[in-house]
């Protein structure tokens, strides 16, 4: 990931302007910050992932309509809204956009918690996806203004294990809540002691989200720097679009192995906690927090120990560590993913639940890495926005519900969505290494011309 430096086209300057940067702990306490904000923002969006089978009891709704709420009713807005989030990102205060952003989708996270039909709560989820769609171009335009490419790769790696933290949060969380408010622990709460566990478990995280999202005028706004001086000071979605397209082989490849490794992973995490219920009988609030826990420790040690390993074959003077270690570290994945649903006891789930976990967060540090590498400042916003759209549109959304459809429809029976798992996953991730193989060819081919 130092190899980041490497390349300039779009990325800027050089070691000589780090005075543009600020110093000190004001960098990584915004870091710390806006991480923060993108675990709370998987926490929101994947809270029903521990709940769905008393979510289905409740509301008398099937596993395809419950893919439908985790990506279709989130990803509807969300792919709507991110493309003006992004020009909003480039052009005006990040700081106001993101606050209002995060009071918005806090909100709705609440709201669906008092959700008491499928449309109420298709809805509220939709809410979420617009507020959360202003958060990854602002963060990643903030952060990118806070550190120089020499600086940036562990910055990056520590952002990019939000999601993985956060959907761990989501099932420790989660099934925490719904133990604690199923066995009577909301008792005499007002309001909150009249609705159902579930619904307790949704509205206790937008309570906290609108704290966090006020306290971001704690943090001054990064002053803009490292933008591309060829084009307008305000450049907009065209000239982003010339931009890409004068780098087209790049991009493709790099949206598309994301969005098959998004659409693969989401498949199986998504259906991760009722998949184990269904095949071993366990209740949501076992399988929740232990699943979540076992989650939120491994995915945090993989992905810094490969950013921390790329790191160092980088600056050995490996050009191609970025993608030969994430390429590597996914073919290993596959066995434990596999393994997981095949095993006969839970001993044996916990063990590659760890082991996958391990090894599942190095390829968001690799596409993230080389997007701020090939993307001019002044077109960061909009081209991260385009960039989460397709991830989350085409990869989230489409990932819950192929896997849901193959299980329900295809396959049948109450462990449908466990065979789904096993045959669908391999042949995504199949497709998404070789597409990163070409990827690490086409960037070597973009450094050599840099550097020439």
């Amino acid at each position: 990931m130092a190899g980041m430096a490497i390349g300039r086209a779009g990325a800027g300057g050089s070691a000589a302007d780090d005075s543009a940067y600020p110093r000190g702990s004001r960098p990584w306490l915004l870091l710390s910050y806006l991480t923060l904000l993108f675990v709370l923002s998987f926490i929101d969006r994947n809270m029903m992932r521990s709940m769905v089978d008393p979510i289905r009891a409740s509301l008398g709704i099937s596993d395809v309509q419950i893919a439908l709420l985790e990506g279709a009713a989130f990803a509807t807005l969300y792919s709507l809204a991110i493309i003006p989030m992004g020009f909003a990102a480039d052009r005006f205060n990040r700081r106001t956009v993101l606050g209002a952003a995060v009071v918005g989708w806090s909100g709705m996270t609440m709201l669906s918690g008092f959700a008491s039909s499928y449309r109420m709560l298709f809805v509220s989820r939709m809410g979420l996806g617009v507020g959360e769609a202003a958060l990854q171009p602002c963060a990643m335009s903030m952060i990118r203004d806070s550190f120089p490419p020499q600086r940036r790769a562990w910055p990056l790696a520590v952002y990019t294990t939000a999601p993985l933290v956060g959907s761990a949060l989501a099932l420790v969380i989660g099934g925490a809540l719904y133990g604690f408010a199923k066995s009577g622990g909301t008792h005499g709460i007002p309001i909150l002691g009249s609705i159902e566990p579930w619904q307790f478990a949704m509205v206790v995280p937008g309570l906290i989200g609108l704290c966090l999202g006020l306290a971001i005028f704690l943090f001054r706004e990064p002053r803009r720097v490292d933008v591309d001086t060829d084009a307008s000071e305000n450049a907009g979605f065209k000239e982003s679009l010339r931009h890409m397209r004068g780098h087209a082989g790049l991009y493709v490849l790099l949206f598309s192995a994301m969005i098959l490794w998004s659409l693969a992973n989401t498949g199986w995490s998504a259906w991760l906690a009722p998949a184990i219920e269904r095949q071993h009988g366990l209740p949501p609030e076992v399988v929740g927090p232990t699943a979540g826990t076992i989650a939120l420790i491994c995915s945090a040690i993989g992905a810094l120990g490969a950013g921390f390993v790329i790191d160092r074959r980088a600056l050995a003077g490996d050009r191609d560590a970025i993608l030969k270690i994430s390429i590597a570290l996914q073919v290993l994945q596959i066995v434990p993913v596999v393994g997981m649903f095949l095993a006969q006891g839970t001993t044996g789930v916990w063990i590659c639940l760890a082991l996958a976990n391990l090894l599942i967060g190095s390829m968001p540090v690799a596409a993230f890495a080389i997007l701020t590498e090939i993307t001019p400042g002044n077109h960061i916003g909009k081209i991260v926005a385009l960039f989460n759209l397709a991830q989350n549109f085409l990869g989230q959304t489409i990932g819950s519900a192929v896997f849901a459809f193959v299980g329900e429809e295809m396959i049948g029976g109450r462990l449908g969505i466990v065979w789904a798992i096993v045959a669908c996953y391999p042949v995504i991730m199949a497709v998404s290494l070789g597409l990163s193989v070409m990827l690490m060819r086409a960037r070597r081919r973009f450094l050599a011309g840099q550097a020439g």
